[in-house]
């Protein structure tokens, strides 16, 4: 099934006036003013969220009546699964990118989120809950598909700033080129629904608010680390 063209084309548009690179925290990353272990930091915030990325979108799936619409996304559950290769579970991936940066991740705890990271957390799970299915499938579709711009950016920004070579890069390699599938798999859902005006709403707006859900994470990190200097943040490294 293909995805409905001007559901398509809404959901690039909307991504490409986002303009993800022009935002502080991508600007900063390419520029060189965010340290690497500064960066470190953020990603070791990121691995929560990766880690738990799955269990709303369980809960998708489980709110989804039909079972034919279904199909796309169990098969987008069980990619984040590795496809049942332990080694390649999605949240496995951004640890190794943490060791391979320098970073420890037996010190990761699983209760050590931050605020920044449960505002998201617990937003997509409260709406993989309570929101209508058509609203819910697109804020995942929202996310998946800016997931590609941040994924390329951050890739771009790892090889230029010299923390690793392309071919050490795991997890971003991976999804800039998988999450456009991933977000039309999500938005097929509602591809019948797109002609209705209420429920194209509902998509509209869910594409919209996934975006900004996840943007607002790298918003986060960003002024985390003007908040404090750089100097001392390398200090407690």
């Amino acid at each position: 099934m293909q995805l409905n063209q001007a559901l398509k084309d809404y959901l690039e548009s909307t991504v490409s006036s986002t303009n993800v690179g022009a935002r502080p925290f991508f600007q900063a990353l390419r520029s060189g003013a965010i340290s690497k272990q500064q960066f470190l930091k953020t990603q070791i915030e990121f691995s929560h969220m990766v880690a738990f990325f799955n269990r709303p979108m369980a809960m998708v799936v489980a709110n989804i009546p039909d079972a034919q619409k279904r199909m796309a996304i169990v098969a987008n559950l069980w990619e984040e699964h590795g496809q049942g290769v332990p080694e390649k579970v999605h949240g496995k991936t951004i640890l190794t990118l943490i060791e391979r940066l320098g970073g420890n991740v037996d010190t990761i705890k699983d209760d050590s989120y931050t605020t920044n990271i449960k505002i998201f957390n617990s937003s997509l799970s409260s709406i993989a809950a309570s929101e209508n299915y058509q609203f819910s499938t697109a804020v995942f579709g929202g996310i998946e598909r800016i997931f590609v711009e941040v994924s390329t950016e951050i890739c771009d920004a790892i090889v230029k700033n010299n923390w690793l070579p392309l071919d050490r890069v795991t997890h971003y390699v991976l999804h800039k080129e998988i999450d456009i599938q991933h977000a039309e798999d999500f938005l097929k859902v509602a591809n019948n629904d797109w002609g209705t005006p209420e429920h194209q709403k509902s998509i509209k707006d869910g594409i919209k608010f996934g975006i900004e859900l996840f943007l607002n994470v790298y918003s986060g990190f960003y002024n985390d680390i003007q908040s404090i200097p750089r100097q001392l943040q390398h200090q407690c490294h």
